[in-house]
């Protein structure tokens, strides 16, 4: 895999990243370690890199205003309280005054160095993740739980334990988000010849991720069935699943959305 230069291109291309941050009123800066810009300019935009740019601004955007109004929806109020598990560098998180102008967001993620960007550069309250569901906890409950494109990299080994440890950080009476691949995600791959087929369980695995530096046994590519998701979820005192939508997320990635009951 050739080097490309993030660092360089980023030099670049920040005016053109500081004068859409100004039409958004978000922060500019963007990490030459974010692992999804780097996925951008690699995969997607490899000759276009205001496209990937403009990309990783507008699809953050998206995904913040998306979540928000699942929460008003759900919650049938704006959250108090907001964690986003596995944030990676902001992409998300730097519209969190836009879109939840009222509610405490903190963020989580593996890497230290996101922890400390988000910090500093956008303006959140960040909390070290780890690479063990038993490993990870928060003082804190919140209202709403977001981790967006997190459990469609995990590995069958830890995706329940992950699911109910994240699932500790959610307030009684407040909802889990997140986001899986499904069957459509296992039809793109097929498409893009790959023999990705569901296991009796309902699961599919293969070892490449967009996030090359971590172990590809703790983070990979993973498809999983709503029966899958549904076993999992039962194992979870106080859990329950409220919403399901096929391939809601970028036209591929379902949605499940589980409530904590009142206990």
């Amino acid at each position: 895999m050739s080097d490309i230069d993030i660092a360089g291109i980023l030099a670049e291309q920040e005016p053109l990243a500081r004068s859409i941050a100004k039409a958004k009123k978000v922060a500019f800066e963007i990490s030459k370690d974010d692992m999804l810009l780097d996925f951008f300019v690699r995969a997607v935009f490899p000759t276009d890199h205001p496209k990937a740019i403009e990309a990783y601004f507008t699809g953050g955007e998206d995904c913040a205003k998306r979540f928000a109004n699942l929460c008003r929806e759900h919650l049938l109020s704006d959250p108090s309280s907001v964690l986003e598990f596995a944030s990676g560098y902001g992409r998300v998180a730097r519209y969190a005054t836009q879109v939840l102008p009222d509610a405490a967001w903190v963020s989580s993620d593996v890497h230290p160095n996101a922890i400390e960007f988000l910090s500093n550069k956008i303006g959140v309250r960040a909390h070290l993740s780890s690479t063990k569901p038993e490993d990870w906890s928060i003082d804190n409950e919140f209202d709403a739980v977001f981790a967006l494109s997190f459990f469609s990299h995990m590995p069958d080994a830890t995706f329940a334990p992950w699911l109910s440890r994240v699932f500790t950080a959610v307030k009684p009476g407040g909802i889990l988000i997140f986001t899986t691949h499904g069957a459509v995600s296992l039809r793109n791959m097929r498409a893009g010849g790959l023999s990705a087929q569901f296991d009796d369980t309902g699961f599919y695995w293969n070892s490449n991720s967009d996030q090359r530096d971590l172990d590809a046994r703790d983070y990979g590519t993973s498809a999983v069935s709503l029966g899958y998701v549904q076993k999992a979820i039962s194992g979870i005192e106080g859990a329950e699943l409220i919403r399901f939508q096929q391939a809601f997320w970028w036209g591929h990635q379902d949605l499940y959305i589980v409530r904590k009951l009142n206990q």
